[in-house]
This record gives structure tokens, sequence and C-alpha cells, in this order.
């Protein structure tokens, strides 16, 4: 009956991080030569978990910039009344005294937190975990990281995972589906993705169509674009002509181009004022304006294929396969909330837990062989993961 207690669970947690994080990448090799990746079909997918900092001691950046006028002038104040009355008795080196002192622990610990919200772009800081991002989290508002993984659709293996502390998900299109091929170890380099539309910016489609990815991911269309027929995804940029034509077949004017984000944006306007849809397409005198990216020829083959009817079908399996495992984790294991501190330990901790849900999988799966699978002869095993599993 003898069990470690929790200073040593804690040791073993802070010096194993790296090796935790490996294991993950050893399930997934593991899955693969077992026969329980498919790599014919993966889901990408993120979920919102809370931080383990307590989100109402957290500090908006307009409360700060109140905070530090507040500061700054109750510490020349301060300051000044001390200077006054002991004059003759301060000499240099002489410590502040402790609520001079404290309040300008607080100005410094209130300089940070604005210095980093300045170089993240955010309007929350958390003092204890400065790391977490203020992001939705079902129906509420907390600090929180972002979850992201990649699940194979024949038995849910996750082949990828990583945590972020970014709101949303743009951006990890591509870096995930590369992450996903190096621990399949270049098994799933043909393996198609399917996303929702929070993946489906056009720089992400852009990344990924560079990178010769396979994806199914509907463009971000900001505002719904059902009921709106004149929106700037219905007009169509035919790249080989060079032409836009607007829902009613009617080609705008070229007005020339400009750089945007470090990218060439062609320029056109509908000068047609004979329209008979003028009104419900623009209310600018000039004419409707439409800018075309370098992504849009993307956005539009994107949006035609995902008519199609069997793409269609495959992209609506993308629910059942990514987030039946976050129902798992929240759900029937009850994990809602980050137990460590930080990006680096959040970083581990998911990787801990990705590997649990591939293991449990593995080990049903060896179950109903009533055998543990065989590897390839060519392959050799990878020690101690089975007795883990069991």
């Amino acid at each position: 009956m003898i069990v470690p207690d929790h200073h040593s669970l804690g040791r073993f947690w802070n010096e194993n991080k790296k090796a935790l994080r490996e294991v993950f990448q050893q399930t997934v090799i593991l899955a693969v030569r077992t026969g329980a990746v498919g790599l014919a079909l993966q889901a990408l997918d993120g979920t919102k978990i809370q931080a383990a900092a307590s989100s109402p001691q957290g500090w908006s950046k307009v409360y700060l910039e109140k905070l530090l006028a507040q500061l700054d002038a109750a510490l020349q104040e301060i300051e000044l009344k001390v200077v006054e009355e002991n004059a003759d008795t301060l000499a240099p080196g002489d410590r502040l005294p402790a609520g001079l002192a404290q309040r300008q622990a607080l100005r410094a610990e209130i300089k940070k937190g604005l210095a980093q919200l300045q170089a993240d772009g955010g309007h929350h800081y958390h003092p204890v975990e400065p790391e977490a991002r203020r992001m939705k989290v079902g129906q509420t508002n907390r600090f929180a990281y972002n979850a992201q993984a990649v699940a194979d659709s024949q038995e849910g293996i996750i082949v990828a995972g990583q945590a972020t502390r970014q709101e949303t998900d743009v951006g990890p299109l591509a870096p995930m589906i590369e992450q996903a091929a190096r621990n399949l170890e270049g098994a799933g380099a043909r393996t198609l993705t399917v996303a929702d539309t929070g993946y489906g910016s056009g720089a992400d489609l852009q990344a990924a169509a560079d990178q010769q990815k396979d994806v199914l991911v509907p463009p971000a269309e900001g505002p719904a674009t059902q009921g709106r027929p004149y929106a700037t995804s219905q007009f169509h940029y035919d790249a080989a002509a060079h032409t836009l034509t607007c829902p009613q077949q009617r080609l705008l004017d070229h007005e020339g181009q400009s750089h945007q984000k470090g990218q060439i944006v062609q320029r056109f306007r509908c000068h047609h004022r004979d329209c008979p849809v003028r009104s419900l397409c623009t209310r600018d005198p000039k004419g409707r304006p439409i800018e075309v990216w370098a992504h849009t020829p993307l956005e539009q083959e994107m949006r035609a294929r995902l008519q199609e009817p069997l793409a269609r079908m495959l992209y609506q399996k993308r629910r059942e396969i990514m987030e039946r495992r976050f129902a798992q984790l929240k759900q029937h294991d009850g994990f809602r909330r980050w137990t460590v501190w930080g990006l680096e330990a959040v970083e581990a901790q998911w990787s801990f837990l990705c590997a649990t849900l591939n293991l449990r999988i593995l080990y049903k799966k060896w179950q109903t062989r009533g055998q543990r699978p065989k590897t390839g002869a060519q392959i050799a095993p990878i020690p101690g993961l089975w007795a883990m599993a069991a």
C-alpha cells in the first residue's frame, strides 16, 4: 500500500515534461504500426480549456491604465510628503516606507502587464498566470488556453496536438497538418484534412496550398452570407482573364492595385449605374468596390469543391471524428481546467492527455484481439508502451 506522495508526483512532472511529450509521439507511431490509423481522412479542431489561475483576479487593459494613473499620482504625493517630513533624517540608501514600497511594486507589475498587452495586442492580463489569454470557454469568458488536435478518422487516434495562447483558430491549419505528418513519420503526407471555418482564412488556405496539403475547409466568410446574394464571395474572379464578374453577370472595371499586409491586392469597382439591384448591392455613390487578394482563387475553388457530394460527405465527418475526443475528456473524464500553470506546462499536459486517449484506444484494440498487436519484422517495437497501457 505504498504510493508516491504529491511531492514525488510533482517532482516527476517537473523533471519529465519533455519526455511526456515524446510519449505522445510514440503512441502515434505505435498506432500506425498496429493499423489503428487509416491515413485517409483526419480532422483538425480546437477546444478552449480554462486556465488554473482564477479568472476574476485578472485585469483588463482599461483597468490597468486607470490604476497606473492613480498610482502615479498617489506615489508622487506620498514621496513629496515623505521627503518634506524627513528632510533632516533621511540618508541615501534608507528604506522606503512599507506602504510606498508596496505601491511601487504594484506599479511595476502593472507596467509589466501593459507591456505584455502591447506586445500581444491583447486586452486582459493575469498577474498570476501572464501567459493565459481571455477567451470564450463554453458560454462564459475566462482566462484559458486553446488546445488544438488532429484526429484520424479510422479509430480516433490523435496524431497531432498542441496548446496555444491564441483566442482564435486562425493560423494553425498548415502547422498542425505538418506536425501530424512528422508524428506519422511521413505516412500521412497525402491524408485529407477537414476543419471548420475557423481555420478558413485566406492566408491559411494559401499556406496549406503552398505546402501541397489536401484540405477541406470552408473559407471564412466574415458575416453570414445566407440571404446576402451580393456578398463579396458571390463575385467571381477569373485569374486567367483577370476579370471580376458580379452575380448579375456584369464585369467590374479594374482600377489598379495596392499593397496590403505584404501582398498585392487588385482593386475593382462597378460603374454600371443602370444595374437594377444597385441599391441592394452598395450604397457607395462611386459604385461597389471589390478587392481581390492572392488567395481569392483558392477560396473560390474551395467553395466549389465543397458543393460536390463526396466532399460534403467527407466534411460532415469532421464533427464525429474530433469532437468525440474532446467530449471524452470534458464530459466523461471531467477535465475542464488545466491543473498546471504556464504555457510550457500546459503544452506538456495536453500531450499527456492526448497520449492517454490514444493508449485507451490501443489497449481496447489489444483486448479485442485477445493478444498484443504484432509489429512488422522490419520495425523495431517501442519498449514499455504496452506495459503503460496495461
